[in-house]
């Protein structure tokens, strides 16, 4: 298979888990770009960071934010010494709502993997770990390019 292919594959599988989750993410007022920031908020809680860190477009962050915050799952945080800068912290009601999304994820995405053997799911488990982007690398690559 190649690349696109897989990658194409791959995206498949990533949708058709979100879309059998979709119901139970409503009923938690998230949707798969919500529970993504609510798993990722703590490690990125500047909206540039992590609107770099989804791949997704600074306004989008910015509208999902006010979802979020008007749901009373995340809130903003003024930065001392930076009165245009503010820091986003998960409430304890978005921490149990990125548990139960990530819950029901998992409960689809693990009936899935649990068609692979355990060999292959461990395999799996090793290359999508592998594939994952790691900031020093993506800064040893965006410095090379500069030069």
């Amino acid at each position: 298979m190649r690349p696109w292919q897989l990658l194409l594959c791959n995206a498949n599988v990533l949708q058709s888990v979100l879309e059998r989750a979709d119901s139970e993410l409503s009923s938690l007022e998230l949707d798969a770009r919500r529970l993504f920031i609510l798993s990722t908020v703590e490690a990125h809680p500047f909206p540039a960071d992590l609107a770099r860190a989804l791949s997704l477009p600074k306004p989008s962050i910015t509208f999902l934010v006010k979802k979020l915050e008007e749901s009373g799952y995340l809130r903003r945080q003024g930065e001392k010494g930076d009165l245009r800068r503010y820091r986003l912290t998960i409430t304890p009601a978005g921490i149990k709502a990125r548990d139960k999304g990530a819950e029901a994820v998992n409960g689809i995405f693990g009936a899935c993997l649990n068609s692979l053997s355990a060999a292959d799911q461990a395999t799996f488990s090793r290359i999508v770990d592998q594939l994952q982007p790691r900031a020093s690398k993506t800064k040893q690559r965006n410095t090379k390019a500069k030069r």
